[in-house]
């Protein structure tokens, strides 16, 4: 259960960086399912619902993740551009006003 802890884990992070959100709530709900059929076997049926749903929350945190560190490491990469601002505003002077 452990080994495909960690590797739901590593796929979400992936998917995070590679995937549109709508894909990758079809694939975690098939996985999801698919953990919680293989886990039934040798389970009760509320403890394999328990820990499908338990593997999907833990696929959709680590997809957040990497989707939100995936963004800013591309901002972080990406150069600023120095014609992306307009001119600056005017700074007024100080005039005395006699």
């Amino acid at each position: 259960m452990l080994n495909g802890t960690i590797v739901v884990i590593l796929v979400s992070l992936a998917a995070g960086m590679a995937i549109r959100a709508w894909a990758f709530a079809i694939f975690a709900i098939v996985v999801a399912l698919g953990f919680g059929i293989a886990a039934h076997q040798s389970v009760s049926l509320l403890d394999a619902a328990l820990y499908g749903l338990g593997i999907l929350v833990l696929m959709q945190v680590c997809y957040v993740t990497s989707v939100f560190v995936a963004g800013l490491w591309r901002r972080s990469r990406k150069p600023a551009k120095e014609s992306a601002i307009a001119d600056p505003a005017p700074v007024p002077s100080k005039q005395r006003q006699s």
